[in-house]
């Protein structure tokens, strides 16, 4: 169900795109001062675009090029949740569907995941690691729990909580969007 508020957000973004793209900022860019202050500093998607990079610069050197973090909650759901079909994976993974097929293509290729027919459904293919797949995400998790201990690591114990959880519900926002 979507509240009267997120109805309101969704029109009012709505409502701004359409004038954007109209030509009406066009229309009334004499209107508007150019003295307008913004902090790019404190700027939430500024911010979360920083931390990502962060993020795939600290992956790269303790986890290496061979494996993206993608591709390991790939892996991950996949060693928690063996035989699942590709959109079971993409929704658990939290990837769209055309980057999770890419992403399994990929790691079939390396041999760390296997795609066999479903017993039940013959046109179904279920995915599940192979012992390759398995030995590298053993080999990999220590060093996935340093990149958050790197990440993360000045904080205090309440504040990594705090941090995880205001992300979630930054991340919730897409959840709900697509259940709409």
């Amino acid at each position: 169900m979507v509240s009267n508020t997120t109805r309101k957000g969704k029109a009012n973004r709505e409502s701004v795109h359409r004038r954007f793209d109209s030509g009406y900022h066009q229309e009334n860019l004499a209107s508007i001062s150019d003295e307008i202050e913004f902090d790019l500093a404190n700027a939430p998607g500024h911010l979360i675009r920083r931390a990502q990079q962060v993020h795939t610069s600290v992956w790269a050197e303790v986890v290496g090029e061979d494996l993206t973090s993608s591709q390991f909650a790939v892996l991950n759901v996949l060693y928690s949740k063996p035989g699942i079909d590709q959109t079971t994976l993409s929704q658990m993974a939290s990837l769209d569907t055309s980057t999770c097929q890419d992403i399994v293509a990929r790691l079939k290729k390396k041999g760390l995941l296997e795609r066999v027919r479903d017993t039940s459904d013959g046109r179904r293919w279920l995915l599940r690691l192979s012992e390759l797949g398995r030995q590298t995400r053993a080999m990999v998790v220590p060093r996935v729990e340093e990149v958050g201990n790197l990440l993360l690591g000045t904080m205090s114990v309440q504040d990594r909580t705090d941090f995880a959880r205001l992300l979630f519900e930054v991340t919730r926002r897409d959840a709900d969007t697509s259940e709409r």
